[in-house]
């Protein structure tokens, strides 16, 4: 199993934290992976315009750094191609998550895996598409999901064949009106019943893995969280069985008909706010996490989300285990001291830094 991380703010944005300490600490973590969303509007030219640049020239330096820097410390990345939308691709023509244009998000896709051919192995499409915060309007997600998924998975394949590319990226559970269950999601997009068989004409679909959010952001991750169609990392087998199933009626398998692992691509509990959990809890629930992803033969991934506390701005979301002056939390050492006994027991992949040159 790989340990990730990911805090866009400091890996990607590059902001006061130092760098180098962060690098260090996410090594400490034994971290081989890190993960970065790639935002489709914010790279693009001229992203709040109505009307389509003649020339569309995207911007890839924030990640081009991330990949430097995390390559020559050994340690991979896994691009999420995703949203907001640039106005001049969206079906309202503002700049937000509503009706992307899957032929010009294919084209934004392929840019990306030609940019970043033989540095990157590893993408998924689109971040959190049960969520309308990422992908609107909530009725038409999973048709529009579906058309993302298979124009982006194309795109990469026909540059890179032997890129990874990741499908779902799934919220666990419905947040009020704003979100869906991530399993009647995924039946929606495979067009298929509650027992995950066939009830219309609906494309095959590849994939080289299925990405999920696995949150319980106010219990133990022993806990059964209610509702079948919901995932959360104390229920992942409903999720495997879901997956088994579809593979069985042939709507969803890697490219040679098999089964398809997890990647859990964010987890995490608040440490500041509201569902603010003590630190001796967290620390306790975050090590029993890491232990339950691991003894689970599927995951291949279980992944910290965020490291750095972000600024007071962000901090709605906060599941860092590291103060902003770079003091290590309980959770954090106790996360360390976990992925340190896993490595010695081999039972985890570690970064490989590339040799020195003379």
């Amino acid at each position: 199993m790989e340990i990730a991380i990911q805090d866009d703010g400091v890996f990607l944005s590059r902001p006061r934290y130092p760098l180098d300490r962060a690098y260090r600490q996410a090594l400490q973590l034994k971290v081989s992976r890190i993960r970065a969303n790639v935002s489709w509007a914010y790279i693009s030219p001229r992203p709040h315009s109505r009307r389509r640049p003649s020339k569309i020239n995207y911007n890839f330096y924030g990640a081009d750094q991330l990949v430097n820097a995390a390559a020559a410390r050994g340690i991979k990345v896994q691009l999420a191609l995703t949203g907001p939308v640039p106005a001049w691709a969206a079906g309202n023509h503002r700049l937000g998550p509503y009706r992307p244009n899957a032929r010009l998000f294919a084209q934004f896709v392929r840019d990306a895996a030609l940019h970043f051919k033989g540095r990157v192995d590893r993408y998924s499409i689109w971040n959190e598409p049960n969520h309308v915060g990422w992908l609107a309007p909530l009725r038409r997600q999973a048709t529009l999901y579906r058309s993302l998924y298979l124009s982006g998975w194309r795109a990469i394949k026909a540059v890179d064949r032997n890129a990874q590319v990741l499908i779902g990226e799934t919220a666990p559970y419905p947040r009020g009106n704003n979100s869906q269950p991530p399993l009647k999601f995924l039946r929606q997009i495979t067009c298929t019943n509650k027992r995950y068989r066939p009830i219309r004409r609906c494309p095959r679909i590849f994939a080289d893995g299925f990405a999920h959010h696995p949150y319980d952001f106010d219990h133990a991750p022993t806990y059964r969280y209610p509702g079948k169609d919901n995932v959360t990392i104390g229920t992942l087998g409903r999720l495997t069985k879901a997956l088994d199933k579809l593979r069985r009626s042939r709507r969803l398998s890697t490219s040679r008909g098999g089964r398809l692992d997890l990647y859990l691509t964010e987890y995490g509990y608040f440490g500041s706010g509201k569902r603010r959990v003590s630190q001796s809890r967290r620390a306790a629930y975050l090590v029993r996490a890491f232990r339950i992803a691991l003894a689970n033969g599927r995951v291949r991934q279980m992944l910290q989300y965020l490291l750095v506390q972000p600024d007071r701005s962000h901090r709605f979301f906060d599941t860092s285990i590291v103060s902003p002056h770079g003091g290590e939390t309980l959770p954090f050492r106790r996360l360390a001291s976990w992925a340190s006994r896993a490595a010695r027991g081999h039972r985890i992949v570690l970064p490989v830094p590339p040799p020195k040159t003379p």
